[in-house]
């Protein structure tokens, strides 16, 4: 658990996919590690999701996570297929017990005062902030950090190359997650070359902060 929170912590971005087709799931892991990033959390949005999960798993050279888990059944087809973490839109304890039982890393999802602190009352360092953009973005963050001082955020949610730089300056921001390097209609079109492309500026963004 520690040493998947420590890697992430290094990469600074979290992808968060939608796969239609299981198919994609090679060309995209093989698209975001050329640009340089070699961590993804596969949406289990779709009925292809944990097919895509697994494929991209088998390549074993990517820190690869389950995102929009909402149940314990959902949870467990992750892990038993090697997922490194858990990331769940909202605030849930029986997944966050359920995970550290599994000692798997869960971010969950807090976004008002009252779900932050019973998410830091259950010892929870590191929280998604969804969607960021709907609930007041980097300003709500910095707000949040007064009585929060030692919460770190995930925000996923209107973030892109315009404004990532500002949000990763922030010391709470623990990361950004989102779709700007992986655009599902990209996928779609089997675009990989754009992927490539704007996750090579994703990380070039990342190390000109470092």
């Amino acid at each position: 658990m520690t040493e998947t929170y420590d890697l992430l912590s290094q990469q600074r971005i979290v992808p968060a996919v939608v796969i239609d087709d299981y198919r994609h799931a090679k060309p995209l892991s093989d698209a975001l590690v050329t640009g340089g990033l070699p961590v993804v959390e596969i949406t289990l949005r779709t009925p292809d999701s944990l097919a895509a999960l697994e494929r991209i798993i088998d390549r074993r050279d990517m820190i690869v996570g389950a995102g929009t888990v909402t149940t314990l059944a959902q949870f467990d087809a992750a892990w038993r297929l090697g997922a490194r973490f858990i990331v769940t839109p909202g605030f849930d304890e029986n997944i966050l017990r359920h995970g550290r039982r599994r000692d798997l890393l869960v971010i969950p999802g807090a976004v008002t005062p009252t779900e932050i602190m019973q998410a830091q009352n259950l010892g929870v360092e590191l929280i998604k902030f969804f969607p960021s953009h709907a609930f007041g973005g980097l300003s709500a963050i910095e707000a949040l950090t007064g009585p929060f001082p030692k919460m770190k955020f995930l925000p996923t949610g209107g973030i892109n190359l315009e404004n990532l730089g500002a949000y990763l300056k922030n010391p709470n921001i623990f990361a950004c997650g989102g779709t700007w390097m992986v655009r599902r209609e990209w996928m779609q079109e089997a675009a990989w070359d754009k992927v490539r492309e704007a996750t090579a500026k994703t990380v070039e963004i990342v190390r000109s902060l470092a």
